[in-house]
Protein backbone atom coordinates (compact mmCIF):
# COMPACT_ATOMS: atom_id res chain seq x y z
CA UNK A 1 0.00 0.00 0.00
CA UNK A 2 2.79 2.51 0.68
CA UNK A 3 4.32 1.46 -2.86
CA UNK A 4 0.78 2.47 -4.50
CA UNK A 5 0.85 5.61 -2.09
CA UNK A 6 4.51 7.16 -3.55
CA UNK A 7 3.17 6.09 -7.24
CA UNK A 8 0.13 7.98 -6.81
CA UNK A 9 1.93 10.61 -5.48
CA UNK A 10 4.66 10.77 -8.02
CA UNK A 11 1.66 10.71 -10.63
CA UNK A 12 0.68 13.92 -9.33
CA UNK A 13 3.51 15.42 -9.68
CA UNK A 14 4.26 14.22 -13.32
CA UNK A 15 0.37 15.71 -13.76
CA UNK A 16 1.44 18.73 -13.18
CA UNK A 17 4.76 18.64 -15.34
CA UNK A 18 2.37 17.32 -18.64
CA UNK A 19 0.65 20.36 -18.35
CA UNK A 20 4.30 22.54 -18.66
CA UNK A 21 5.05 20.57 -21.32
CA UNK A 22 1.38 20.74 -23.36
CA UNK A 23 2.07 24.47 -23.14
CA UNK A 24 5.12 24.69 -24.97
CA UNK A 25 4.88 21.98 -27.06
CA UNK A 26 4.89 22.44 -30.72
CA UNK A 27 1.91 21.81 -32.93
CA UNK A 28 2.92 20.28 -36.55
CA UNK A 29 -0.02 18.51 -38.38
CA UNK A 30 1.35 16.19 -41.22
CA UNK A 31 2.25 11.93 -41.58
CA UNK A 32 2.72 10.39 -42.26
CA UNK A 33 4.82 6.94 -42.74
CA UNK A 34 5.04 6.38 -42.24
CA UNK A 35 5.62 5.96 -41.49
CA UNK A 36 5.89 6.76 -41.73
CA UNK A 37 6.91 5.87 -41.85
CA UNK A 38 6.04 6.25 -41.58
CA UNK A 39 4.25 9.38 -41.25
CA UNK A 40 3.30 11.16 -41.25
CA UNK A 41 2.29 15.05 -41.91
CA UNK A 42 -0.54 18.37 -41.59
CA UNK A 43 -1.13 21.56 -40.70
CA UNK A 44 -0.35 23.51 -37.13
CA UNK A 45 -0.99 26.78 -35.44
CA UNK A 46 1.87 28.69 -34.31
CA UNK A 47 2.77 28.02 -30.92
CA UNK A 48 3.14 30.12 -28.09
CA UNK A 49 6.64 31.59 -26.95
CA UNK A 50 7.91 29.24 -24.70
CA UNK A 51 9.93 31.90 -22.55
CA UNK A 52 7.07 31.70 -19.86
CA UNK A 53 6.96 27.97 -19.40
CA UNK A 54 9.29 26.04 -17.39
CA UNK A 55 11.73 23.28 -18.25
CA UNK A 56 10.22 19.91 -16.93
CA UNK A 57 13.00 18.16 -14.95
CA UNK A 58 14.06 15.32 -17.18
CA UNK A 59 15.97 13.62 -14.13
CA UNK A 60 12.09 13.39 -12.47
CA UNK A 61 10.50 12.84 -15.61
CA UNK A 62 12.98 9.30 -16.24
CA UNK A 63 12.21 8.50 -13.04
CA UNK A 64 11.02 4.57 -12.43
CA UNK A 65 11.47 3.67 -15.68
CA UNK A 66 10.52 7.25 -17.43
CA UNK A 67 6.35 6.54 -16.14
CA UNK A 68 5.85 10.32 -15.65
CA UNK A 69 6.61 10.49 -19.49
CA UNK A 70 3.88 7.21 -20.24
CA UNK A 71 1.56 9.30 -18.27
CA UNK A 72 1.64 12.72 -21.05
CA UNK A 73 1.31 10.47 -23.73
CA UNK A 74 -1.55 8.66 -22.00
CA UNK A 75 -3.39 12.07 -21.01
CA UNK A 76 -2.37 13.43 -24.26
CA UNK A 77 -4.77 10.69 -25.89
CA UNK A 78 -7.48 10.99 -23.60
CA UNK A 79 -7.70 14.34 -23.29
CA UNK A 80 -7.06 15.76 -27.34
CA UNK A 81 -7.70 12.89 -29.72
CA UNK A 82 -10.53 13.34 -32.37
CA UNK A 83 -12.43 10.33 -30.60
CA UNK A 84 -13.17 10.39 -27.07
CA UNK A 85 -11.18 6.98 -25.52
CA UNK A 86 -11.37 5.16 -22.73
CA UNK A 87 -8.39 4.43 -20.15
CA UNK A 88 -8.41 0.73 -19.24
CA UNK A 89 -7.98 -0.37 -23.40
CA UNK A 90 -5.25 2.20 -23.80
CA UNK A 91 -3.46 0.94 -20.85
CA UNK A 92 -4.04 -2.37 -22.04
CA UNK A 93 -2.34 -1.79 -25.51
CA UNK A 94 0.57 -0.24 -23.64
CA UNK A 95 1.28 -3.28 -21.35
CA UNK A 96 0.78 -5.89 -24.69
CA UNK A 97 3.15 -3.12 -25.91
CA UNK A 98 5.70 -3.71 -22.84
CA UNK A 99 5.07 -7.37 -22.55
CA UNK A 100 6.28 -8.06 -26.68
CA UNK A 101 9.31 -5.81 -25.96
CA UNK A 102 9.83 -7.80 -22.61
CA UNK A 103 9.73 -11.22 -24.61
CA UNK A 104 12.35 -9.52 -27.45
CA UNK A 105 14.80 -8.66 -24.80
CA UNK A 106 14.48 -12.19 -22.81
CA UNK A 107 12.73 -10.65 -19.94
CA UNK A 108 9.81 -12.09 -18.45
CA UNK A 109 6.76 -9.66 -17.55
CA UNK A 110 5.10 -9.79 -14.79
CA UNK A 111 1.33 -10.73 -15.16
CA UNK A 112 -1.11 -8.25 -16.76
CA UNK A 113 -2.59 -5.87 -14.39
CA UNK A 114 -6.70 -4.68 -14.24
CA UNK A 115 -7.17 -1.58 -15.71
CA UNK A 116 -10.80 -1.04 -15.14
CA UNK A 117 -12.31 2.26 -12.97
CA UNK A 118 -11.11 5.37 -13.70
CA UNK A 119 -8.41 7.03 -15.42
CA UNK A 120 -6.32 7.13 -12.36
CA UNK A 121 -7.29 4.11 -11.33
CA UNK A 122 -6.22 2.44 -14.63
CA UNK A 123 -2.53 4.28 -14.52
CA UNK A 124 -2.09 3.30 -11.05
CA UNK A 125 -2.45 -0.21 -11.83
CA UNK A 126 0.05 0.02 -14.68
CA UNK A 127 2.37 2.02 -12.72
CA UNK A 128 2.33 -0.62 -9.89
CA UNK A 129 3.23 -3.12 -12.06
CA UNK A 130 5.85 -1.30 -14.55
CA UNK A 131 7.77 1.05 -11.95
CA UNK A 132 9.82 -2.39 -10.04
CA UNK A 133 9.97 -4.34 -13.40
CA UNK A 134 11.10 -1.04 -15.63
CA UNK A 135 13.81 -0.21 -12.36
CA UNK A 136 14.97 -3.98 -12.34
CA UNK A 137 15.67 -3.87 -16.15
CA UNK A 138 19.67 -3.00 -17.38
CA UNK A 139 18.07 -0.66 -19.39
CA UNK A 140 14.26 0.89 -19.26
CA UNK A 141 14.32 2.59 -22.78
CA UNK A 142 13.01 0.06 -24.89
CA UNK A 143 10.17 -0.78 -21.99
CA UNK A 144 8.85 2.52 -22.22
CA UNK A 145 9.19 3.24 -25.85
CA UNK A 146 7.49 -0.03 -26.61
CA UNK A 147 4.24 0.96 -23.94
CA UNK A 148 3.79 4.35 -25.61
CA UNK A 149 4.88 2.71 -29.17
CA UNK A 150 1.43 0.30 -28.09
CA UNK A 151 -0.91 2.86 -27.07
CA UNK A 152 -0.61 5.03 -30.22
CA UNK A 153 -0.70 1.66 -32.05
CA UNK A 154 -3.69 0.59 -31.01
CA UNK A 155 -6.02 3.34 -32.73
CA UNK A 156 -5.16 2.67 -35.48
CA UNK A 157 -5.06 5.72 -36.88
CA UNK A 158 -2.11 7.05 -39.09
CA UNK A 159 -1.53 10.59 -37.91
CA UNK A 160 -1.37 8.78 -34.14
CA UNK A 161 2.15 7.43 -33.61
CA UNK A 162 5.38 7.45 -30.88
CA UNK A 163 8.15 8.59 -32.44
CA UNK A 164 11.83 7.35 -31.15
CA UNK A 165 14.83 10.30 -30.79
CA UNK A 166 15.72 9.98 -33.90
CA UNK A 167 12.52 9.34 -35.92
CA UNK A 168 11.41 12.51 -34.35
CA UNK A 169 14.43 14.59 -35.45
CA UNK A 170 13.90 13.12 -38.98
CA UNK A 171 10.12 14.05 -39.35
CA UNK A 172 10.95 17.71 -38.17
CA UNK A 173 13.89 18.05 -40.40
CA UNK A 174 11.83 16.75 -43.26
CA UNK A 175 8.95 18.77 -42.78
CA UNK A 176 11.29 21.98 -42.12
CA UNK A 177 12.75 20.97 -45.90
CA UNK A 178 16.61 19.73 -44.39
CA UNK A 179 15.51 16.71 -46.01
CA UNK A 180 17.09 13.66 -43.94
CA UNK A 181 20.03 11.36 -42.67
CA UNK A 182 20.41 8.28 -44.90
CA UNK A 183 21.63 7.32 -48.00
CA UNK A 184 19.09 9.30 -50.59
CA UNK A 185 16.95 6.73 -52.01
CA UNK A 186 13.48 6.28 -52.09
CA UNK A 187 11.88 2.59 -51.76
CA UNK A 188 9.06 0.53 -52.45
CA UNK A 189 7.39 -2.82 -52.03
CA UNK A 190 8.98 -5.96 -49.91
CA UNK A 191 12.01 -6.90 -50.28
CA UNK A 192 12.68 -3.02 -50.53
CA UNK A 193 12.55 -2.25 -54.23
CA UNK A 194 14.97 1.20 -54.53
CA UNK A 195 12.60 3.68 -56.94
CA UNK A 196 14.73 6.43 -57.30
CA UNK A 197 18.30 6.95 -56.17
CA UNK A 198 18.60 11.32 -55.35
CA UNK A 199 20.80 12.27 -57.54
CA UNK A 200 24.43 13.32 -56.20
CA UNK A 201 23.62 11.71 -52.72
CA UNK A 202 25.59 8.63 -50.92
CA UNK A 203 23.67 5.74 -52.32
CA UNK A 204 24.14 7.84 -56.00
CA UNK A 205 28.02 7.87 -55.42
CA UNK A 206 28.07 4.15 -54.46
CA UNK A 207 26.27 2.93 -57.60
CA UNK A 208 22.62 2.50 -56.14
CA UNK A 209 20.59 1.72 -59.30
CA UNK A 210 16.84 2.10 -59.22
CA UNK A 211 15.45 -1.25 -59.71
CA UNK A 212 18.03 -2.71 -57.03
CA UNK A 213 16.19 -5.08 -54.08
CA UNK A 214 17.81 -4.53 -50.51
CA UNK A 215 18.13 -7.94 -49.32
CA UNK A 216 20.53 -7.60 -46.12
CA UNK A 217 20.86 -4.15 -44.15
CA UNK A 218 23.77 -4.02 -41.69
CA UNK A 219 24.41 -8.17 -41.88
CA UNK A 220 19.91 -8.29 -40.87
CA UNK A 221 17.50 -10.13 -43.39
CA UNK A 222 15.87 -7.23 -44.79
CA UNK A 223 13.49 -9.52 -47.70
CA UNK A 224 10.30 -9.38 -45.29
CA UNK A 225 10.72 -5.31 -44.84
CA UNK A 226 8.55 -2.96 -45.97
CA UNK A 227 9.73 0.71 -47.28
CA UNK A 228 8.83 1.81 -43.55
CA UNK A 229 10.91 -0.43 -42.10
CA UNK A 230 14.20 -0.16 -44.11
CA UNK A 231 13.93 2.63 -44.33
CA UNK A 232 14.04 3.22 -40.24
CA UNK A 233 17.18 1.07 -40.75
CA UNK A 234 18.97 2.94 -43.55
CA UNK A 235 18.34 6.51 -42.22
CA UNK A 236 20.92 7.10 -38.68
CA UNK A 237 23.02 9.42 -37.57
CA UNK A 238 25.56 11.17 -39.71
CA UNK A 239 28.77 10.11 -40.77
CA UNK A 240 27.77 6.52 -39.64
CA UNK A 241 28.04 3.51 -42.07
CA UNK A 242 25.78 1.58 -42.75
CA UNK A 243 25.63 -1.70 -45.20
CA UNK A 244 23.67 -3.25 -47.65
CA UNK A 245 23.28 -6.25 -49.57
CA UNK A 246 21.10 -5.62 -53.29
CA UNK A 247 19.96 -8.31 -55.64
CA UNK A 248 20.62 -6.75 -59.32
CA UNK A 249 18.88 -7.86 -62.14
CA UNK A 250 21.49 -9.47 -64.42
CA UNK A 251 23.90 -9.92 -61.63
CA UNK A 252 25.06 -13.25 -60.51
CA UNK A 253 26.14 -12.67 -56.96
CA UNK A 254 24.90 -10.00 -54.59
CA UNK A 255 25.78 -6.37 -54.68
CA UNK A 256 27.43 -5.71 -51.34
CA UNK A 257 28.03 -1.83 -50.53
CA UNK A 258 29.09 -0.06 -47.20
CA UNK A 259 27.61 4.01 -47.57
CA UNK A 260 28.21 6.70 -45.36
CA UNK A 261 25.03 8.57 -44.29
CA UNK A 262 24.83 12.07 -44.76
CA UNK A 263 22.45 14.70 -44.90
CA UNK A 264 20.50 14.41 -48.57
CA UNK A 265 18.53 17.33 -49.27
CA UNK A 266 16.76 16.95 -52.77
CA UNK A 267 14.74 19.59 -54.33
CA UNK A 268 11.57 19.45 -52.88
CA UNK A 269 9.39 20.91 -55.73
CA UNK A 270 11.15 19.93 -59.52
CA UNK A 271 9.64 20.77 -62.93
CA UNK A 272 10.62 20.46 -66.58
CA UNK A 273 9.06 19.85 -69.96
CA UNK A 274 7.94 17.12 -71.18
CA UNK A 275 6.56 16.26 -74.82
CA UNK A 276 7.44 19.59 -76.16
CA UNK A 277 3.44 21.04 -74.86
CA UNK A 278 3.29 19.60 -71.34
CA UNK A 279 4.53 20.92 -67.93
CA UNK A 280 5.52 18.64 -65.06
CA UNK A 281 6.10 19.49 -61.74
CA UNK A 282 6.56 17.03 -58.59
CA UNK A 283 5.72 18.31 -55.33
CA UNK A 284 8.10 15.96 -52.66
CA UNK A 285 5.95 18.04 -49.15
CA UNK A 286 4.39 20.47 -48.37
CA UNK A 287 6.92 21.77 -46.40
CA UNK A 288 7.17 24.42 -43.20
CA UNK A 289 8.07 27.22 -45.36
CA UNK A 290 5.32 26.33 -48.01
CA UNK A 291 5.73 25.02 -51.63
CA UNK A 292 3.38 28.28 -53.09
CA UNK A 293 6.14 30.54 -54.24
CA UNK A 294 8.40 27.43 -56.02
CA UNK A 295 5.06 26.23 -57.39
CA UNK A 296 3.96 29.38 -58.82
CA UNK A 297 7.52 30.31 -60.80
CA UNK A 298 7.46 27.20 -62.23
CA UNK A 299 4.16 27.24 -63.65
CA UNK A 300 4.70 30.35 -64.46
CA UNK A 301 8.27 29.78 -66.64
CA UNK A 302 6.04 27.22 -68.71
CA UNK A 303 4.45 30.16 -70.15
CA UNK A 304 7.94 31.10 -71.85
CA UNK A 305 8.24 27.96 -73.09
CA UNK A 306 5.31 27.26 -75.01
CA UNK A 307 3.37 24.71 -72.21
CA UNK A 308 0.10 24.32 -72.99
CA UNK A 309 -1.19 21.98 -70.09
CA UNK A 310 0.18 20.68 -67.00
CA UNK A 311 0.83 17.67 -64.75
CA UNK A 312 1.63 17.97 -61.17
CA UNK A 313 3.02 14.82 -59.66
CA UNK A 314 2.01 14.48 -55.87
CA UNK A 315 2.79 10.51 -55.80
CA UNK A 316 4.96 9.39 -52.89
CA UNK A 317 4.13 13.17 -51.31
CA UNK A 318 3.32 12.06 -47.52
CA UNK A 319 1.93 15.66 -46.57
CA UNK A 320 3.12 17.92 -44.51
CA UNK A 321 2.22 21.97 -43.62
CA UNK A 322 -0.92 22.64 -45.04
CA UNK A 323 -0.45 24.93 -47.69
CA UNK A 324 -3.93 27.11 -48.39
CA UNK A 325 -1.78 29.35 -50.32
CA UNK A 326 -0.33 27.02 -52.83
CA UNK A 327 -4.21 25.70 -53.24
CA UNK A 328 -5.31 29.70 -53.85
CA UNK A 329 -3.26 29.33 -57.33
CA UNK A 330 -5.57 27.69 -58.57
CA UNK A 331 -9.44 28.48 -56.85
CA UNK A 332 -10.34 32.21 -57.71
CA UNK A 333 -12.94 32.05 -54.05
CA UNK A 334 -15.22 30.04 -51.86
CA UNK A 335 -13.10 27.34 -48.90
CA UNK A 336 -10.78 25.09 -49.83
CA UNK A 337 -10.13 23.81 -46.45
CA UNK A 338 -12.54 22.63 -44.15
CA UNK A 339 -12.10 20.10 -40.98
CA UNK A 340 -13.65 18.66 -38.36
CA UNK A 341 -12.58 19.29 -34.44
CA UNK A 342 -13.19 16.49 -31.86
CA UNK A 343 -16.16 18.99 -30.45
CA UNK A 344 -17.65 18.15 -33.81
CA UNK A 345 -17.26 22.21 -34.77
CA UNK A 346 -16.55 22.63 -38.78
CA UNK A 347 -13.45 24.91 -39.34
CA UNK A 348 -12.86 26.50 -42.80
CA UNK A 349 -10.49 27.96 -44.78
CA UNK A 350 -11.11 30.47 -48.00
CA UNK A 351 -9.26 30.88 -50.71
CA UNK A 352 -6.59 33.89 -50.19
CA UNK A 353 -7.64 35.44 -53.45
CA UNK A 354 -3.94 35.08 -55.61
CA UNK A 355 -4.75 33.33 -58.51
CA UNK A 356 -2.55 32.49 -61.17
CA UNK A 357 -3.19 34.83 -64.11
CA UNK A 358 -3.20 31.63 -66.41
CA UNK A 359 -4.59 28.24 -65.49
CA UNK A 360 -3.67 25.70 -68.26
CA UNK A 361 -5.56 21.88 -68.60
CA UNK A 362 -3.89 20.05 -65.74
CA UNK A 363 -3.82 16.40 -64.56
CA UNK A 364 -3.04 15.55 -60.70
CA UNK A 365 -0.86 12.16 -60.52
CA UNK A 366 -1.68 10.41 -57.14
CA UNK A 367 -1.30 6.72 -55.64
CA UNK A 368 -1.30 5.62 -52.24
CA UNK A 369 1.64 7.15 -51.27
CA UNK A 370 -0.25 10.92 -51.69
CA UNK A 371 -1.33 11.86 -47.99
CA UNK A 372 -2.37 14.04 -45.94
CA UNK A 373 -1.86 17.83 -46.94
CA UNK A 374 -1.23 16.49 -50.81
CA UNK A 375 -4.76 14.91 -50.47
CA UNK A 376 -6.56 17.72 -49.15
CA UNK A 377 -4.43 19.92 -52.03
CA UNK A 378 -6.13 17.32 -54.63
CA UNK A 379 -9.47 17.34 -53.28
CA UNK A 380 -9.75 21.06 -53.56
CA UNK A 381 -8.49 21.10 -57.45
CA UNK A 382 -10.48 18.07 -58.36
CA UNK A 383 -14.07 19.14 -56.35
CA UNK A 384 -13.43 22.82 -58.29
CA UNK A 385 -13.54 21.07 -61.37
CA UNK A 386 -9.52 22.49 -62.15
CA UNK A 387 -7.40 19.53 -62.45
CA UNK A 388 -8.25 15.18 -63.33
CA UNK A 389 -6.83 13.10 -61.38
CA UNK A 390 -4.87 10.18 -62.65
CA UNK A 391 -3.22 6.94 -60.89
CA UNK A 392 -4.83 5.38 -57.52
CA UNK A 393 -6.46 6.14 -54.83
CA UNK A 394 -4.54 8.79 -52.05
CA UNK A 395 -3.51 7.36 -48.82
CA UNK A 396 -6.79 8.61 -46.84
CA UNK A 397 -4.87 9.60 -44.14
CA UNK A 398 -6.52 13.03 -44.12
CA UNK A 399 -6.07 15.12 -40.70
CA UNK A 400 -4.27 17.11 -38.48
CA UNK A 401 -1.60 15.85 -35.90
CA UNK A 402 -0.01 17.62 -33.04
CA UNK A 403 3.34 16.79 -32.95
CA UNK A 404 5.20 17.26 -29.34
CA UNK A 405 7.90 16.20 -27.67
CA UNK A 406 7.80 14.24 -24.55
CA UNK A 407 10.34 15.15 -22.68
CA UNK A 408 13.19 12.81 -23.77
CA UNK A 409 13.59 13.54 -26.90
CA UNK A 410 10.76 11.40 -28.51
CA UNK A 411 7.76 12.67 -29.94
CA UNK A 412 3.72 11.44 -29.86
CA UNK A 413 1.81 12.47 -32.26
CA UNK A 414 -2.08 12.65 -31.85
CA UNK A 415 -4.99 13.29 -34.45
CA UNK A 416 -6.63 16.24 -33.17
CA UNK A 417 -9.10 17.04 -36.49
CA UNK A 418 -9.75 15.28 -39.43
CA UNK A 419 -10.32 17.02 -43.11
CA UNK A 420 -13.50 16.92 -45.31
CA UNK A 421 -13.89 17.75 -49.21
CA UNK A 422 -14.38 21.66 -49.33
CA UNK A 423 -17.00 21.02 -51.88
CA UNK A 424 -18.80 17.89 -51.34
CA UNK A 425 -18.26 18.00 -47.79
CA UNK A 426 -17.31 14.42 -47.88
CA UNK A 427 -15.06 13.21 -45.18
CA UNK A 428 -11.96 12.25 -46.60
CA UNK A 429 -10.09 10.90 -43.52
CA UNK A 430 -10.52 6.72 -44.44
CA UNK A 431 -11.62 7.31 -48.17
CA UNK A 432 -8.76 9.75 -49.75
CA UNK A 433 -9.41 10.83 -52.94
CA UNK A 434 -10.64 8.40 -55.81
CA UNK A 435 -8.55 9.50 -59.47
CA UNK A 436 -10.82 10.18 -62.56
CA UNK A 437 -8.75 7.66 -64.26
CA UNK A 438 -7.61 4.68 -62.61
CA UNK A 439 -4.08 2.94 -63.57
CA UNK A 440 -1.37 1.51 -61.49
CA UNK A 441 2.35 1.34 -61.49
CA UNK A 442 3.84 -1.83 -60.57
CA UNK A 443 7.25 -2.52 -59.36
CA UNK A 444 7.70 -3.92 -62.97
CA UNK A 445 7.24 -0.56 -64.06
CA UNK A 446 9.53 1.05 -60.96
CA UNK A 447 12.32 -1.38 -62.10
CA UNK A 448 12.21 -1.01 -65.63
CA UNK A 449 11.60 2.66 -65.68
CA UNK A 450 8.45 3.01 -67.10
CA UNK A 451 5.76 5.26 -66.12
CA UNK A 452 2.52 3.96 -67.19
CA UNK A 453 0.48 6.78 -64.65
CA UNK A 454 2.87 9.45 -66.03
CA UNK A 455 2.14 8.33 -69.78
CA UNK A 456 -1.47 8.44 -69.23
CA UNK A 457 -1.54 11.84 -67.87
CA UNK A 458 0.53 12.92 -71.04
CA UNK A 459 -2.10 11.16 -73.27
CA UNK A 460 -5.38 12.45 -71.26
CA UNK A 461 -3.83 15.91 -72.28
CA UNK A 462 -3.33 15.38 -75.35
CA UNK A 463 -6.78 14.86 -76.42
Amino acid sequence: MRQLTRVLRRLALFAALSLALAACGVSEPEPAPTPPAAATAVPTATPAGPAATPTPDLALLLKDGGIGIIQIAYDRLLDEYIDPLEPAPLMAAAWAGLVAEAAALGLDAPAKPSFGGTRADALAAFALAYVPFANGAADPTPLRYAALRGMAQSLRDCHTFFLNPVASDTLVDTRSGKGSVGIGVELAGAPPLVAEVITGGPAARAGVLVGDRITAIDGGDASSLGPAGAYDLINGDERTTVRISLRRAGAAAPVELSIRRERVVPPNVESRVIDAAVGYVRIRHFTDGGVKGDLQKALEAFEAQGVTSWIIDLRGNPGGRLDTAAISLFVRDGVVVRNRGRDGKLEEERATGDLLPVIRPMVLLTNSGTGSVSEIFAAALKEYGVAQTVGTNTNGCVGYTDVRELGDGSSLAVTTHVHLGPVTNRELNGAGVQPDLVIGRSEYDIANLLDPQLDAAVARLQR
